[in-house]
């Protein structure tokens, strides 16, 4: 429940609204106990009755007087004196006077028939007035409740957003994708229809006992031996249900994530024609959240029976004991009646906020998995003072950095490294070697777990991070585009670019070409990570939106891996030129397509076992020329296997 509750810090604006809405659950509640009560006026003409006191036997002396009732220190309280004499009193006077019911003698059929006609038309206002006001406090608190809503979801969706990679790496998509869709979802039920029944109910109830007391002290208090009953079943009730609805939940993540998952690979799935079996696997999942949804329901159904039998059990002692109050003349019969009617509101309160309490639960369960991600602490935060850059030339330094993923094995040791402005550095080494780190931790992805790594020689951890990325732009080895059109794709970084920008930089990524043949030109819709293109142009779109925010900084990361020989030659020509004046890291796969760069690092396990040009590296005969050597092998093999198959 204080996961709930923690919600409330999503809506510090509606403190306003939530207060109108709670004085018209209140005003509601009162105008309801108001008609119930009215109901005994609505009665009394039809079925007055008051036995008769039993006449004195010869002999008995004066009647005594009747013994004092347990209430009597209420009712003749100052506070109750006043406002039957000053209240009560007058307001049945100008009741009787403007329905003319004392222009007839008491208890004739033409004073009961206008006291019925008078108590009607007074149950029809106070049911109207109850009906307004419930309207108003109804979408009052929907309103707040969807404000909040829209506040958590906003908020789950930007805390997503500062969280580093590394958690990205830990979790699954579809999981993460449930929490912010499914587990919402189940928020959306309570916020849409329930909350408004879930705060008007207790003051409901609170109206109604109040009545009941007044009424009869003893039947209130006989019926409300059941009350205790009624809570501690709700109570066990509610925890199943919230630990079933954490495993619902959970069983819908691993659905989505299962679905995400296939869907991305449904190229491979295919091609293996592995259908079958991954249609196996989605049914032993389905069938996990079936069984858990199954149990959760029958939580549910418990609910409706016994909370049937303990109001029918109510009613039943109402009626004894009631009835025996009215024959021994000490509760008149309308009382009864409207005593009934008062304990059959407030059982079916009670009922319907025993199955709110079930849907609260539910809620409660979706609430703590939502706070495990915002409770989760970023990583990588601004420290307090850090700074706004905004200007960079471009020089890069590694002081002493060592680097491991989750406190596991160093994949960087004692890296020392300068990169000058304007400079273009390639990085090669064989898989595993930290090319792909190394370029992370300039635009501060990751933070270093030993040394520095500075930027015009400010420590990238005391700068904001939005100004550092401002001036660089990344080509990733993965090359990922969004399932919107050519033109946004390219000005992703950059939203605000003319479209003579977005050909610019499109032309210089030698993808001009192919983005004129689509059939909407730039404004080809891509499809999702952009299916509708092939590799190659897929990674030149990629090229073209880097170049666009005309950045200071490069990173090109496998950039070209995706490209045949002649859109690769032409890419190449077109980033020589674009390179000048700025600084790049290039990792390269290819070492043929770093030989013009100012300097190649050679990594190994994590450090920098050679430096030089391309044609120093290769006359010094060590792990770049046996690299290069060991991939002019295969090239040469490769091309001789396709052309003894030609022949």
């Amino acid at each position: 429940m204080k996961d709930l509750l923690r919600l409330r810090r999503f809506g510090p604006g509606l403190r306003p609204v939530a207060t109108i809405a709670l004085v018209t659950i209140i005003l509601t509640s009162a105008l309801r106990t108001l008609a119930v009560w009215q109901t005994k006026a609505v009665f009394a003409p039809v079925l007055h009755y008051q036995a008769s006191p039993k006449p004195a036997a010869d002999g008995d002396g004066p009647s005594q007087a009747p013994p004092p009732k347990p209430l009597d220190f209420i009712t003749d309280s100052r506070v109750a004196t006043w406002f039957r004499t000053e209240v009560s009193e007058p307001a049945q006077q100008s009741w009787e006077h403007l329905f003319r019911i004392d222009l007839v003698p008491k208890d004739s059929p033409p004073w009961r028939w206008r006291t019925l006609l008078a108590a009607c038309i007074i149950l029809v206002f106070a049911g109207t007035a109850a009906g307004v006001s419930d309207l108003a406090s109804t979408y009052l608190i929907q309103y707040t409740g969807q404000r909040l809503l829209l506040g958590v979801r906003q908020k789950l969706f930007e805390h997503l957003q500062t969280l580093p990679l590394s958690f990205f790496e830990n979790q699954r998509s579809g999981e993460l994708i449930s929490r912010l869709s499914n587990d919402t979802n189940v928020l959306q039920v309570l916020f849409s229809s329930q909350l408004s029944v879930l705060i008007a109910g207790p003051f409901t109830c609170v109206g109604l006992v109040i009545l009941m007391v007044a009424l009869n002290w003893r039947l209130s208090l006989a019926t409300f031996t059941l009350l205790p009953l009624v809570s501690l079943f709700a109570a066990w009730l509610g925890g199943k249900v919230k630990r079933y609805s954490r495993g619902v939940q959970s069983r819908m993540a691993d659905l989505a994530a299962f679905v995400e998952q296939t869907v991305s690979g449904m190229r491979i799935i295919q091609a293996f024609n592995m259908e079958p079996h991954v249609a196996g696997l989605f049914q032993e999942t389905n069938r996990a959240t079936y069984r858990t949804a199954l149990r959760a329901a029958r939580a549910h159904a418990l609910n409706a029976p016994i909370a049937l039998f303990l109001v029918t059990f109510g009613i039943v002692i109402a009626l004894l004991i009631g009835g025996h109050e009215v024959i021994a003349g000490r509760m008149k019969s309308e009382d009864l009646v409207t005593f009934i009617v008062a304990m059959q509101l407030l059982e079916t309160s009670v009922s319907r906020l025993s199955r709110l309490n079930l849907t609260l639960q539910q809620a409660a369960g979706a609430c703590v998995r939502i706070w495990e991600i915002l409770d989760t602490v970023p990583e990588l935060t601004d420290a307090p003072d850090a700074e706004e850059l905004t200007d960079v030339r471009g020089r890069v330094s590694f002081q002493d950095v060592t680097f491991s993923y989750a406190g596991g094995v160093p994949v960087l040791g004692h890296l020392n490294l300068e990169i000058c402005a304007g400079e273009v550095v390639a990085v090669a080494g064989p898989s595993g070697a930290g090319k792909t780190t190394l370029a992370n931790l300039i635009p501060r992805l990751y933070d270093v777990t030993n040394g520095a790594v500075l930027v015009d020689g400010t420590d990238v951890r005391r700068v904001k991070r939005s100004s550092l990325r401002r001036f660089m732009s990344i080509v990733p080895q993965e090359t990922l585009l969004f399932g919107t059109s050519v033109r946004e794709n390219i000005a992703y970084g950059k939203p605000h670019a003319t479209m003579e920008e977005i050909v610019a930089a499109a032309q210089a990524a030698q993808a001009h070409g192919f983005i004129s043949a689509l059939p909407d030109g730039y404004d080809t819709q891509i499809g999702e990570r952009g299916v509708k293109l092939s590799g190659g142009q897929r990674q030149r779109i990629a090229i073209a939106r880097a170049l666009l925010r005309d950045p200071r900084i490069l990173i090109l990361d496998e950039a070209t891996s995706s490209l045949d020989a002649e859109s690769e030659s032409a890419v190449q020509e077109a980033l020589s030129r674009l390179l000048h004046g700025r600084t790049a890291v290039i990792i390269a796969h290819r070492l043929s397509t770093i030989r013009d760069a100012d300097r190649i690092l050679v990594m190994e396990s994590g450090r920098i076992a050679e430096e030089g040009t391309h044609d120093q590296l290769m006359a010094a005969g060590g792990l770049y020329r046996a690299l290069y050597d060991t991939q002019l092998r295969e090239q040469r093999t490769l091309v001789n296997g396709a052309a003894a198959v030609v022949s």
